[in-house]
């Protein structure tokens, strides 16, 4: 791989107050002041997903406390999608949500609307109880996506545990007969949560396992499933209450390859050692392809090359719940993919860190 310069000259190093010119990215860390203070435009951002569904789990077992809190988990999730709710950019996404336990349908799909969504989320319940018909749920959750064009979005909160047979069955068939992504937020425990993120990456190449303590506390885990940030645009995110950390240049690769060259590991052995000063800090990955090959194919590959960057920075100290990864295949792409050297240039990991509070 050849870079126009060394890590450095791709860092930014932002100050309160202040920004140092960057070249252009699709990743950024975004944060909601950045939304809500109109620092990143509406277009200046890009749809990773048309639609969107919640998928509410409040079963008996999300009157468990959350972590070492004293809040239970059905509460936990119904305060911060209410908090998202309040700030997340109207860009043109459908969305509904319904409880699939103890089946409820808090809000049918519709285009987003700030009140219509924050009014659905108020009709969830806040306390759980009941089993967790899961596959049922799937099962309606067919006649919902029937109508939708586009890509769907569905978060499915879950505990890890069913009443009944086995969803995994309906859940591939979905996966097959529809443009659907499976985000599984998952308050389960870490032997079932293992086996949950193996039998979901078996259904498509977007799909996956998020733990419900990462969703919480990394905000752009809804964002990243639903936009990114249009790589052709300069966008500026600091405001006065963030301070951004590092911005690295691209990380390109060879045809259908995943391999690391020697000066990317150079450059993510420094993004580590920063990574490692600053306990804080926390890293958004996210890879992409260029456009030969299945939609599938391409985002099985940009995942695998999102997860070797982030596989080589663990094994240099930094930790699985300090970086996020995403992957995109061909979508927004940074230039046209009309020539070999273009498409090169698509073939590309982006990797951004943030500071933290």
């Amino acid at each position: 791989m050849t870079h126009k310069s060394k890590i450095w000259k791709g860092v930014v190093v932002g100050i309160l107050g202040g920004l140092v010119a960057s070249p252009v990215f699709a990743v950024e860390i975004i944060t909601r002041d950045d939304i809500v203070n109109n620092v990143v435009k509406k277009d200046q951002l890009v749809r990773v997903a048309d639609n969107a569904i919640l998928f509410l789990d409040t079963s008996s077992s999300t009157n468990d406390k959350f972590m070492d809190t004293d809040k239970p988990v059905v509460q936990v999730v119904k305060n911060e999608l209410k908090n998202r709710n309040e700030y997340f950019p109207d860009i043109g996404h459908n969305i509904g949500i319904y409880t699939y336990t103890d089946w409820q349908e808090n809000l049918p799909v519709q285009p987003y609307n700030r009140d219509n969504v924050a009014a659905a989320l108020d009709t969830m319940r806040d306390r759980g109880s009941g089993p967790t018909p899961l596959k049922i749920g799937l099962q309606k959750l067919d006649g919902i996506l029937k109508p939708l064009s586009g890509r769907t979005a569905v978060f499915v909160f879950w505990d890890g545990e069913y009443t009944g047979q086995n969803p995994a069955e309906v859940a591939k068939q979905l996966a097959q007969k529809y443009d659907v992504c499976f985000y599984v937020i998952s308050s389960a425990k870490p032997k079932r949560e293992a086996t949950l993120t193996q039998d979901v990456a078996t259904l498509n190449s977007c799909s996956r396992v998020i733990p419900l303590a990462d969703f919480v506390n990394r905000p752009e885990y809804t964002s990243g499933a639903l936009y990114d940030v249009k790589v052709t645009d300069q966008v500026v995110t600091s405001t006065d209450t963030k301070i951004v950390g590092l911005k690295v240049d691209d990380i390109n690769f060879a045809t259908n390859k995943t391999a690391l060259a020697a000066e990317d590991k150079a450059d993510l052995d420094k993004v580590a050692e920063f990574m490692k000063d600053k306990p804080k800090s926390y890293a958004k990955i996210a890879g992409y392809t260029d456009n030969v090959g299945s939609r599938d194919h391409n985002e099985g590959l940009s995942r695998d090359r999102a997860k070797m960057v982030a596989s080589y920075l663990k094994s240099r100290g930094v930790d699985d719940s300090r970086m996020m990864l995403f992957w995109y295949g061909p979508t927004n792409p940074k230039v046209a993919n009309d020539s070999p050297a273009n498409q090169a240039m698509n073939r590309r990991v982006e990797l951004a860190v943030g500071l933290g509070e």
